[in-house]
């Protein structure tokens, strides 16, 4: 049966200085000659994958958590948040202290002031200046721009537990995959869509069985994504509560991670 290997960017594929291990890339490039199939499923807006990651030929790309799905040039899939819970949401953000950013398929969008606040907080985590990296765009009022599918905030006065209660349910709260700050950073999808949907939806276009499914991942986004695939494998520099639930567990990113993940599992 030909597989499927579901791979998150940050922290799996690529670490956080925005480079791929050379010995990641040639897993990639053997499972690909191995007849395996090869999909993004990514938390990062299709516009805010590196362009040059999208060089490698994908079968398919899971971004925004699953908000935005594509197979070749089909786009299978596209959730919009609604922009009066946006506004809302972003009400009560700032009433517990949290910088935010809105992004969908055109860009990711913040204000001058939010900017300010989150390069504050960010650089005290040791992440370097996102938004230079990130090309964010300057808005007085992102909950307006058109095609938001997800959002992020860092610095909240409470945790993601107690913003998860604060907000509409119509949000989902993860932990953030940025830095090493997952209690008072998180990301914010629609509820009932994430990675694991994602890939569902990829699959059944595609005619896979689940059966076929294999996923890696690092980060709180990557829970669903690990438990919806036949076999999921955390990276060696996961969480440890994601290496709880991972059916397996693989040397860290800059450790040949993927590589000997790949090799374990008969991939290559």
């Amino acid at each position: 049966m030909k597989k499927i290997v579901f791979l998150d960017i940050d922290g799996t594929l690529v670490d956080f200085n925005a480079q791929m291990p050379k010995s990641a890339k040639e897993a990639l490039l053997l499972a690909k000659d191995k007849g395996c199939y090869i999909a993004l499923c990514t938390g990062r807006t299709i516009t805010n994958i590196y362009p040059w990651l999208l060089d490698f030929p994908f079968d398919g790309i899971v971004a925004s958590a699953g908000a935005y799905i594509t197979c070749g040039n089909e786009t299978l899939f596209h959730n919009v948040l609604k922009k009066d819970k946006l506004k809302m949401l972003a009400s009560q953000l700032i009433q517990h202290n949290a910088s935010y950013m809105f992004q969908g398929v055109h860009g990711r969008y913040i204000n001058e002031e939010n900017k300010l606040k989150m390069q504050i907080y960010l650089k005290s985590l040791g992440v370097d200046n996102i938004g230079e990296k990130n090309s964010i765009t300057l808005c007085e009022r992102p909950y307006e721009m058109e095609e938001i599918e997800s959002g992020m905030y860092f610095g909240a006065d409470e945790d993601i537990m107690a913003i998860q209660e604060i907000v509409d349910p119509y949000f989902k709260i993860t932990g953030s995959s940025l830095g090493e700050d997952h209690i008072y950073s998180g990301e914010i999808t629609c509820k009932g869509i994430n990675k694991a949907t994602g890939m569902q939806n990829l699959m059944t276009y595609m005619n896979i069985p689940r059966e076929a499914s294999i996923a890696f991942g690092d980060g709180p986004n990557d829970v669903e994504m690990l438990q919806y695939a036949h076999i999921g494998v955390a990276m060696g520099n996961a969480d440890e509560s994601l290496k709880k639930l991972a059916d397996r567990v693989t040397n860290p990113i800059l450790e040949d991670g993927l590589y000997n993940g790949f090799r374990n599992l008969g991939i290559i």
